[in-house]
């Protein structure tokens, strides 16, 4: 009998105390294995991130800049932060994969002599990515400059809402040759584009810019190894 109630009190202790500590270790062990599947997905999702990032004033002695984001990767993004110099601005930005978005424009503090600013974006993933106009220089009387590298950057701002196509057309002066002849729309309050426009070798350019019939803006920029980034401003309103 004692034999018989000694083996009911072992299995009572085996059951209340041994075997929930057991089931406890394989549970620790799952939500374990689930948290590093997880940081490899969230180590493999950051690695895939491939954003390009362009700064550009809305013109050429504007204190607003905005931000061309454009997701080069299959996955959505999220824009969590914005930095101008160590200044940063909080926000979220949804990018779906292969897509892009126009940032609302950002105030910042113009100098009274000359300054350098340099802008980039941090995703919820974690990863920085920098524009690729930094340095972005402003010169007081003269207003913005800079790039640093042989392009026309093309700036369209419009202050009303509705659907627009516009097209961005680049030829070399010397030979007529097309370097860029795009077509954009935008949709809804979109309040401005970016085009930057990639030029292989210093020379004259002439950039044309229409919306349907009508010309906005028509001029030559010469790109130089001395200047080898050229601003073109257009202003597109209904007033």
């Amino acid at each position: 009998m004692s034999t018989i109630l000694g083996m009911l009190i072992f299995v009572g202790v085996l059951f209340t105390c041994v075997m929930p500590f057991f089931l406890y270790i394989n549970r620790v062990n799952s939500l374990y294995d689930q948290t590093v599947i997880e940081m490899k997905q969230q180590d493999q999702d950051r690695t895939l991130e491939n954003i390009e990032v362009y700064a550009y004033p809305l013109n050429d002695t504007d204190n607003r800049i905005s931000l061309y984001i454009k997701n080069q990767c299959p996955l959505t993004v999220e824009i969590v932060r914005i930095w101008v110099n160590d200044e940063f601005y909080s926000c979220s930005i949804q990018i779906p994969g292969m897509n892009w978005n126009i940032t609302a424009p950002i105030n910042v503090t113009l100098p009274e002599s000359n300054s350098t600013f340099y802008v980039k974006i941090t995703t919820a993933r974690g990863n920085c990515f920098s524009s690729r106009t930094n340095p972005l220089l402003y010169t007081a009387g003269s207003g913005w400059s800079g790039g640093g590298e042989l392009s026309i950057n093309v700036v369209i701002s419009r202050d009303y809402h509705g659907t627009v196509t516009y097209n961005i057309k680049v030829t070399k002066v010397s030979d007529s040759s097309i370097v860029c002849d795009d077509d954009v729309t935008l949709t809804g309050n979109t309040p401005s584009y970016f085009k930057k426009v990639d030029i292989e070798l210093p020379d004259t350019y002439n950039v044309k810019i229409t919306k349907g019939d009508t010309l906005l803006k028509e001029e030559q920029v010469e790109v130089t190894w001395q200047s080898p980034t050229q601003w073109v401003y257009v202003n597109d309103s209904n007033k």
